[in-house]
């Protein structure tokens, strides 16, 4: 059973970066981590999942629900950490969390008392005196504070110290031990492979790759940095390279997990002033592959 649903969804004219026959599904208990770099489309993924726009094809479902039509029972049994949650700076943590829970109830207090001293969060005092790494954990604890079955992120990690983020990788993976299911969208990919059991790359509103998360622990690229007489002719190489070359200027540098024998054999056409190799492991090696800043 699919817990979310994301069914050849398009999304044009959006507030945010459109969606393009974009598909994901994530099973119930399944924890899915979805890199996703600044222009992807996830405040778009996210406002679809929470109701806040309608596709203009496909469909949006959390639990067989539709996410649009259906938003308020996706609501009851789906808890949303947003990247961008505003709280009133006149009003203090605790008359908030009270005004909250009073609108949805079901309010876990067991929970609550949990991930207060988990992430060490203080909810005392106007929200307008809180530093913003408390309003960051604040905006967390307003997502697990119901104990839902189904747990959705956006940049849970942004702002946050590196322990917190310990912390709050740790909370995950608990919430996980229980079996919820958990749908975390972030930049960095050492806290996807923590989480995730199945990892995928959001580029420019589409889906471009997923993996097991093991598998994204091997990657590691040969990286060539190739410098030309012109950008001229540096451009004219992409042009014919296509895959993962990055130009500046003169200098194209060019990604690949093979053998550069065929590298080589097309540069015998171009006039090459330097040529110098390495290798990248991990986060760079992924994304100078799949083409795309993760800042």
């Amino acid at each position: 059973m699919y817990n979310i649903s994301f069914s050849k969804v398009s999304k044009e004219n959006a507030p945010y970066t459109a969606l393009r026959n974009f598909s994901l599904s994530i099973e119930e208990g399944e924890a899915y981590a979805l890199l996703a770099p600044k222009n992807s489309g996830k405040r778009t993924l996210i406002s679809l999942l929470m109701g806040m726009l309608k596709p203009d094809s496909g469909s949006v479902k959390v639990s067989d629900y539709d996410c649009f039509s259906g938003r308020r029972k996706v609501h009851e049994i789906a808890g949303f950490v947003s990247g961008y949650m505003g709280f009133p700076e006149n009003m203090d943590g605790e008359a908030f969390i009270r005004l909250i829970s009073s609108w949805r109830g079901s309010l876990s207090k067991t929970k609550l008392q949990f991930v207060l001293e988990k992430l060490d969060i203080n909810p005392l005092g106007q929200f307008k005196y809180m530093d913003s790494e408390n309003l960051r954990k604040m905006s967390i604890l307003c997502g697990l504070m119901y104990d839902s079955p189904i747990l959705v992120f956006e940049e849970p990690y942004a702002g946050l110290s590196p322990i917190v983020q310990d912390s709050l990788s740790e909370l995950l993976l608990e919430e996980k031990a229980q079996g919820k299911t958990i749908f975390l969208m972030t930049r960095i990919l050492q806290h996807a492979q923590r989480v995730g059991d199945r990892i995928g790359i959001m580029r420019k509103g589409s889906l471009i790759t997923e993996q097991k998360a093991e598998d994204f622990k091997s990657v590691r690229q040969k990286v060539y940095h190739i410098m030309f007489s012109s950008p001229n002719e540096a451009s004219r190489f992409s042009q014919e390279w296509e895959d993962a070359v990055e130009l500046m200027g003169k200098r194209a540098i060019v990604a690949i997990p093979s053998s550069p024998n065929v590298l080589i054999k097309t540069l015998g056409n171009y006039d090459v002033v330097d040529f110098i190799g390495g290798r990248e492991d991990g986060e760079d090696a992924i994304l100078r592959y799949y083409g795309d800043e993760m800042q």
